[in-house]
Formats: C-alpha cells, structure tokens, sequence
C-alpha cells in the first residue's frame, strides 16, 4: 500500500513536469508564430499573415490578445479583398469593446454596404460619424447607403456585360486598348498558365500577375488571350496596369518586385515597340524607390503621367498623383497630388485619361454604390474640380475600376468584381446605345383648328444640318434630331404666317421625342388670340395673359413684314358706348405692351368693337354647348333666348381680343436687325 501511494506521487510528479515543458514549448510555439504573423503582416503578406492570424486566435485564451489577433485577421481579409469574411471579421472586432481600433466599426458599415445590407451598414455608419465627426467617410458613407439604392432603381443608359472570352476564374483586370484600332487590348491577369507551376504571390495568395494580350478576329470576337512573352513586359514578379500611348508604341506599367522578408513596393517602367516588339524596360525616375507608386495613366500629348500612391503628402489612403513635363524627350517634374477636389481620406486609385483630356478613376471615400466607384472629373461653374459618379450599371456594390474607352465613343472596357463575376475580378463591356431623338408635331389652322395637309416643315440644325418635309393627310409631321444640337422648327402654308420654335438636345440623356405643334394663323380672316385676360370691367392685362403676349411677339418676330390689327371685343352685358369704349382701352393695352418690349408702333393698330361684332358659331365653339348650331350669330337677341348658363358661355366667347393681318409688305427699322443680330450672338 505504501508502495503504491509512493508510486502515485512520483506518477503526479512526472504528469506535472511533462505538461509544464508542453505549456513552455506551446508558449514558445505562439511567440514565434506571432512574430512570424507580425513580420508577414508589415511586409504585406496578408494571405500568408491571415492564417497565421487564424491559428494564433484560435489557441489563445486570453481576451485581450485575441481581440488583437482578430483586428489583424479583419485587417487581412480587408487588404485581401474578401468581403464577406471582412464583414464578418470586423463584426467582432466592432462588438469587443476593448478594442482599440477606432476604425473598425467605419470598416464594418464599408462590408455591410458592399454586402448590399443597406439598414444596417447606415446604423453603424451614424454611429461612427457620432463618434468622429471629422472624418468624412462617415458621413460618405451614410449618403451611399442611399444613393445605392437610387442608382439601381435608377440606371443609365449604359449596357454592361461580362467579357467571357478575356476572363478566367482568377483575377482578369486592367483592360487597355493597344492603339486607335481598339482591336487589340492588354490586360492584367493571375491566371495560372497549363503546364506551369504557379508561383503564389504571398500578398494576394494569387498567382503572381502578368500581362496578357487578346485580339479580334475577323468576325469581331476576341481571340483566346496570350502571355506576352516578351521579358521586358512580364518579369518574375507582379506586372500589368498598363497605358498605352494613343499612338501605341510607348507602355507604361506597374512592376512590383519582392524580396523575401522585404518590402520593395511597386514602381512604373515604360517600354517602347519597336520593330514588332517591346524592348527594355526602363525604369521611370518620379521618387525613391522607397516610395511604392503605380498604375499608370498617360496623356495624349505624352506630357501629363498620372498614378496612385500612398506617399507623403496625400490626403488618406491612396490618391491620384501626377507629374509633367515640357517636352517627350523632357524629365518629369515633382510629383503633385491632385487635392481634395479628387482625393479622399479614402483610397482613389486606377486613373485614365481619355483623348479629350477628361480624368476617370476610382474611389471608396465618396459617396457611392459601394467599395470602389468609377467617377469622371468635370469641372464645376465655379471652376473647380468635380468628381461624378458613373452610376449604375457602371458602378456596383463591389469594386469597380480600370475604365478605358474607344477614343470619343461611349464603347469600353473595365474591371469589376460584383455579382455573377466568373472569377474573382472579371473585365466588362460597357456601351451607350445611340439616344432615340426626334420632333414631332401637327400643322393646324388655328382659326378652325382643323389639320394643314402638304404644310411646309423645315428643320435647321446649329450643327448645320437642314432637312425638309410635307404635312401629311392628318396635318402630322416628324424629324429625327441629333444629341447636343439645338433646332428651329419652322412651319409655313401659303395664305398663312410663319411659324418658328426652337427646340434643344443639348442636355438630354435619355430618349426623348419633343412635341411642337405648328398653329399657324390664317390671313384672311381675323384670329383670336387666346389666354388674354382682364380684370371685370378693366382694361388692366392679366400676369396670365403675359405667356400668350410672349407668343404674339414671338409672331411679330418671326414675319417681321407684316403689320396687324388688334381688336378688343365685349359681351353684350352693359352699356354700348361704355362697352365701345372698354375694348377700345383693352386693344391699346395689349398694342402698348408690345411697343414697351421694343416692337415698332408703326406696325400695330388697335381698334375697340365694343359688342358690335358678335362670334359665327364654328364647329369648334358648336361643341360647348348643344344650343349652339354652326353659322349662328351669338348677337343679344339670340343669347337672350338662352338659358343663363348657356348665355354665360356666350358671352364668354364674345369677350375676346383678335389679330387681323393689315399688309405683308412692311419694311423693319435697322433696330429689328441690330436685335436679331444680339439674339444670335447670345445663342
């Protein structure tokens, strides 16, 4: 018995000894693991750092080094681009309040939102504004839990679809057209070739990127894509993001070399083809090779280089930069960042330069769908820079970028890892279908409102286009109009006066068909002119009557021979002279309106009626009331028999004021031609 207690002791003894060397050797274990997790994590290696970060979490039992492990495991997910396990990875971080990451809970709403939980990406994005109201990815980011939403609800006109043949189920990004032909387009890939041994990049856990060249062929399909084999292109390392010189011989692209153990970054190198071919690459002195810079963006003129950095002197994450130079042969001057009119406390990355100049790149700090938006800079009427957002379908929840366009056509290419992505980023076709625009309209006798068959329709363009055409039998007529024009519509008939109206395309973005009606007015009866009014027994016009004065000038305008007669009629309602009187002040004041607006007194004439020349009912004025025949007088004697209300009605249309045509062959003063002359100066 004494033996066997004896035993126990030492047994206890020995289980106690072995699993202190198991703890020392695990604790060991866990620092050289977390150093190796903290030295991958410094260098960029997030694929490699992540599952370190995964294990090291896992085994850990105290709360306050597993809340660090976890930021740095969101951190990871984040720079590797893999948003739903981002979500979910700052979910945590966000909920443990000894954390000490005051950005985590703004990085949470950013994955809600690309995730498309608009509600709850909004609560955590108040949250954080509360919290930091200096910072405005908060607030950004509370507009795009809303403008998300709009944008889809609300696309543009643009059809987008995946470029099957150019992608693969690895990274397939930065398109860019090879010349002016737009055949040709070069492109970034990870794609893994057969036969080949990856080589995985411990940055992005991909295969190290290369640049891939795909070609049409003659039924205007894309050619399988090939591996540039020249080795100035692709090296050992990462390469791809190029731009290409609108002539297509100069490249510009991003290499980003590594050493184990070390962070060389990423630096731009151009290379010039020559005799069928690429040769060396040169490496493009901008900064220190300290400073990682990248995808490239040249101008037309070759004297403008635009990329993405995160160096000193930026306003955030990473912004658009640029530097200049005078000449080709020129070295580029110092870098300059392009300012918070482009640039964000976010990231703003990919720029292109199209051929008219206009900047496009991407963003996460504005306000948008999502991750990264493609936005283009305009200028603002203030001058100052403006960046638009694409919208929808352009811009998704996901990341967007890498835009390149056909020269001037709306047609092209870019990047984008939403919804239905074949592989992590795909390349995308983007195109602006031709807008729909037309005039259309109908020829009426305004006197009888009744159609104009075989009426002449002109239509003069400011581009300098003129087309012409005939009424049909229904008095119809329509033109097809072009964008950014503007038109006059002019309408005319024998024994009738001109007509003009103008219409625009200038602003339109979407099918749009204009309806511009031609009432010409008949010269050989007199007219009645609509819409003029005046208070009971006055002679004062109406604000209201102002719009159809307008028109009446406009008529004088454009028939600037003629002279009329402006003649004011009464009811029958009170007494004659009185009523003579009261027409004759009304005709004066419409006659007085239009000289005070610079119309020459020489061409209009105003004559009061009184009561004295009662309406002849036409079919038009038969379908206001069943008392009313066609050809009868509305006189006193007849609107006496009338019921009140149907009187009402007749007196109504008595009271009126009418144009007469006088004469055709007046000759304008110089002031008609000096305002003609200012109006076509402001247009």
């Amino acid at each position: 018995m004494f033996r066997f207690a004896s035993m126990q002791k030492r047994f206890v003894r020995i289980v106690i000894l072995i699993l202190g060397v198991l703890v020392g050797y695990s604790c060991a274990s866990q620092k050289k693991m977390a150093k190796k997790a903290e030295l991958a994590f410094s260098n960029g290696e997030y694929f490699k750092a992540v599952d370190l970060y995964v294990q090291l979490a896992e085994d850990e039992q105290s709360k306050y080094i597993k809340s660090s492990y976890e930021s740095c495991i969101a951190e990871c997910y984040r720079h590797l681009n893999e948003s739903k396990k981002a979500e979910v990875a700052y979910k945590k971080v966000e909920k443990n309040k000894s954390t000490k990451d005051k950005t985590a809970r703004y990085w949470y709403g950013y994955f809600l939102l690309k995730n498309e939980k608009y509600e709850e990406a909004e609560k955590i994005f108040k949250a954080y504004k509360k919290a930091n109201p200096k910072d405005s990815r908060g607030a950004a980011g509370i507009e795009s839990c809303s403008l998300a939403v709009a944008y889809k609800e609300h696309p543009t006109r643009y059809i987008v679809e995946n470029v099957k043949a150019l992608n693969t189920k690895f990274n397939d990004f930065s398109p860019m057209y090879s010349d002016n032909t737009f055949d040709v387009v070069y492109f970034t890939s990870s794609r893994v070739e057969e036969g080949v041994k990856p080589q995985i990049n411990q940055v992005s856990g991909m295969n190290y990127t290369s640049v891939y060249e795909a070609r049409y062929d003659r039924k205007g399909k894309w050619k399988a894509p090939e591996k540039i084999a020249d080795s100035t292109v692709n090296s050992d390392f990462d390469d791809g993001s190029v731009s290409i010189s609108p002539d297509g011989f100069t490249m510009y692209l991003t290499r980003c070399i590594q050493e184990t153990g070390k962070t060389k970054g990423c630096q731009i190198y151009t290379n010039t083809y020559r005799n069928g071919s690429w040769n060396s690459t040169q490496l493009v002195e901008i900064v220190p090779d300290s400073i990682s810079i990248g995808q490239p963006a040249i101008s037309a003129d070759g004297l403008t280089l635009y990329f993405a950095s995160r160096m000193k002197g930026g306003k955030g994450g990473s912004d658009i930069w640029k530097v200049e130079r005078g000449s080709e042969n020129s070295p580029w001057g110092r870098p300059i960042n392009l300012g918070s009119e482009v640039n964000t406390p976010g990231d703003e990355m990919f720029p292109y330069v199209r051929l008219d100049g206009t900047l496009y790149y991407s963003s996460d700090g504005l306000p948008g769908m999502g991750g990264l938006d493609i936005y283009k800079v305009v200028k603002g009427d203030d001058g100052k820079l403006q960046p638009v957002n694409m919208r929808y379908p352009i811009n998704s929840s996901q990341d967007d970028f890498g835009i390149v366009f056909q020269g001037n056509k709306e047609i092209g290419l870019f990047t984008s890892n939403r919804k239905g992505t074949r592989g992590l980023e795909d390349i995308y076709s983007f195109e602006l279908p031709e807008l729909k625009l037309a005039v259309e309209g109908t020829m009426i006798d305004m006197s009888t409102n009744k159609p104009i068959i075989e009426g002449d329709v002109t239509l003069i363009g400011s581009d300098g286009s003129l087309q012409t055409a005939k009424t049909k039998q229904d008095g119809s007529y329509s033109f097809k109009l072009e964008q950014y024009t503007d038109y006059i519509v002019i309408g005319s008939f024998e024994g009738f006066l001109k007509k003009k109206v103008g219409v625009s395309t200038a602003n339109i973005s979407d099918d749009t068909t204009f309806t511009q009606n031609l009432d010409l007015i008949t010269m050989s009866k007199p007219v009645e002119i609509p819409n003029i009014f005046y208070d009971f027994g006055k002679w004062t016009l109406n604000e209201s009557s102002k719009t159809a004065l307008e028109q009446l000038g406009k008529l004088l305008e454009d028939n600037p021979n003629i002279t009329i007669e402006l003649g004011a009629h009464t009811d029958m309602v009170g007494d004659d002279n009185a009523n003579l009187l009261l027409s004759k002040r009304r005709a004066q004041a419409v006659v007085d309106y239009l000289t005070q607006k610079g119309y020459d007194v020489d061409r209009l004439v105003a004559k009061g009626y009184g009561e004295s020349k009662p309406v002849v009912v036409t079919e038009e004025i038969a379908k206001m009331d069943s008392l009313f025949v066609v050809g009868m007088e509305l006189s006193p004697s007849v609107i006496e028999k009338f019921p009140k209300t149907s009187q009402e009605k007749a007196n109504q249309i008595n009271r009126r004021t009418e144009l007469r045509i006088l004469s055709t062959d007046y000759i304008p003063k110089p002031e008609y031609f000096v305002r003609q002359k200012r109006k076509m100066g402001k247009s």
